[in-house]
């Protein structure tokens, strides 16, 4: 088990920082992508400004061509190319913005394996939704409480201790809220890589 560093605001401004002076972007280019405004990705990059996972894959995504665990893989040193996985004693930690949902990426993206394993915390009466460019299968699994999964092909509600296998098609948006009057652990396999 290898210890993980402190993921902080500071931390990604950095990181942040690093991949668009080693990609030659402008922050002009970052923020015409990304759709948020110049002075809010230099604020960013300032560190001035918290991240929540949805702001930060986007500008990942859309600035970079990145997801975010391929950023994370990067930072961290961890090839995407080789069959190696590294467990992490303190997962990095994510959350949206009322801190309501987490999100932890557990093994980042391993082109060879062509998986990322990520955990959501849901806290009572919140939802963890995205939209994902390309098409992709999710493998889960609740650990704890009981989350209902809004798909097109209809509702599913999934209680502690069962898994699903879903397909989702690009364009499409993941929603997954929590049922349980307490906080829901769902461990999630991306493939490929989208998260």
């Amino acid at each position: 088990m290898l210890k993980q560093v402190e993921v902080d605001a500071r931390f990604i401004a950095e990181q942040l920082r690093l991949l668009r002076l080693s990609t030659d972007k402008k922050i002009t280019e970052i923020a015409e992508a990304s759709g948020f405004s110049v002075s809010y990705i230099s604020q960013i990059e300032n560190g001035k400004r918290e991240l929540n996972y949805k702001a930060l894959r986007r500008i990942l995504l859309n600035g970079f061509s990145e997801t975010l665990s391929s950023f994370f893989a990067k930072i961290f040193d961890q090839s995407t190319d080789d069959n190696s996985s590294r467990v992490y004693e303190t997962p990095f930690k994510l959350y949206n913005e009322d801190r309501t949902v987490g999100v932890e990426i557990l093994i980042p993206t391993n082109s060879a394996r062509e998986i990322e394993v990520v955990k959501l915390y849901l806290n009572p009466n919140s939802s963890f939704d995205d939209e994902f460019k390309i098409d992709f299968k999710l493998y889960g699994h609740v650990q704890s409480g009981e989350i209902l999964i809004e798909h097109s092909y209809g509702d599913m509600l999934i209680s502690q201790g069962k898994g699903f296998v879903l397909s989702f098609f690009s364009e499409q948006n993941l929603k997954i809220r929590n049922q349980s009057e307490h906080t829901s652990e769902v461990f999630l396999i991306f493939t490929p890589p989208v998260f």
